[in-house]
């Protein structure tokens, strides 16, 4: 039996940072927020879950000034483990939970490049999961597997354990991934297909929050594969403004309202507030596990006629195995993208 717990998404303020040193300013935030979510929360129930929004530790400095991915895996990229984890699984020790989030890292099997992240390390203070997000949008400079597919095929395999991993721990199984990856239901699909009873989505920028956009997909991606979603954005963002001796604050750039949100697609717990904040919920694993084999209804994935939908993805449209881009060269891509789409009848090109 897994005894309910709480999962806290833990929304924080970014402050734009342009080197590893300057981490540290963010990691003291997020420590010292952490410090007082699992005093106050654990009134209720223990805390054994903190996830921290996608952006909250390095920012977002390659997209805002267009880095290349080599100058940016120089300069900015971490290591998992690293500086980064360390700090946090001190943590994780300290208050006995397992903390998920986001960091962008280098592999030394793929130099000039990096890619995006998702770590979770367990209250033992060891890094036990890393899923390496695998769809970007074209602003974002990180290599994905699917850019150094017929290489990443070759170390991994081509099962969902290569590209959607699941975490099984003490707590139920975990997985998730950031941004836009959470707009492809197939990604969240995958993750279900693997075992996973928990998700993880973080963020998404303003205007796409206060739309509603990031809390429809997130709860369409919880009721559809019956599974928990903690969904923690990022707060204010703070940029350094060198004409003027304060900085800028932009309270709503990185869009707030985190959420945590059942199996049944219910919202658990949200919050309007786009500064520091967070959202606590109960989770209870044994109830959903209990759901997902009594119901009939909203419960999914066991009505699957997998056989009809084989023929979905049979024809290739973004390419795989890419360069390193920046913004103009991805431009490129997606039109290209879109031009076989018309071609293909997909897509019906505007009338003149």
């Amino acid at each position: 039996m897994i005894d309910p717990y709480i999962a806290v998404a833990l929304q924080t303020t970014v402050r734009h940072v342009v080197n590893r040193d300057e981490v540290e300013i963010n990691l003291k935030h997020i420590g010292n927020m952490i410090d007082l979510v699992t005093h106050i929360c654990s009134l209720e129930l223990p805390v054994r879950l903190i996830c921290l929004g996608e952006g909250a530790i390095q920012g977002f400095v390659d997209e805002i000034i267009n880095m290349s991915p080599p100058e940016y895996a120089d300069k900015m990229a971490t290591t998992l483990p690293g500086p980064e984890t360390d700090f946090l699984a001190e943590k994780a020790k300290q208050k006995g939970c397992f903390i998920m989030g986001q960091l962008k890292v280098t592999l030394p099997e793929y130099p000039e490049r990096f890619f995006n992240a998702i770590f979770i390390i367990d209250p033992a203070g060891q890094l036990i999961y890393t899923h390496f997000k695998n769809i970007v949008l074209f602003v974002e400079h990180s290599t994905t597997p699917h850019d150094v597919y017929d290489d990443w095929v070759k170390r991994h395999g081509d099962g969902l354990d290569a590209f959607f991993p699941v975490a099984e721990t003490e707590i139920g199984n975990i997985a998730g991934s950031v941004g836009v990856e959470g707009s492809f239901p197939e990604c969240y699909r995958a993750f279900a297909m693997n075992g996973a009873e928990i998700f993880y989505r973080a963020s998404l920028p303003e205007p796409w929050v206060s739309r509603e956009i990031f809390e429809v997909q997130n709860r369409a991606r919880a009721m559809d594969n019956t599974a928990y979603m903690v969904a923690p954005n990022t707060g204010s963002l703070i940029m350094p403004n060198p004409d003027y001796p304060a900085p800028t604050v932009i309270g709503g750039a990185l869009g707030g309202r985190s959420s945590i949100i059942d199996y049944k697609g219910h919202v658990l717990a949200d919050n309007q507030i786009v500064d520091d904040c967070y959202v606590a919920a109960e989770i209870n694993i044994d109830a959903l596990r209990n759901f997902r084999e009594q119901a009939k209804f909203q419960n999914w994935i066991p009505y699957l006629r997998s056989e009809i939908f084989k023929g979905l993805y049979e024809e290739p449209i973004w390419p795989k195995n890419l360069p390193n881009m920046k913004h103009e060269d991805a431009e490129i891509v997606f039109r290209d993208a879109i031009k076989a789409l018309q071609k293909r009848g997909v897509y019906k090109k505007r009338s003149d």
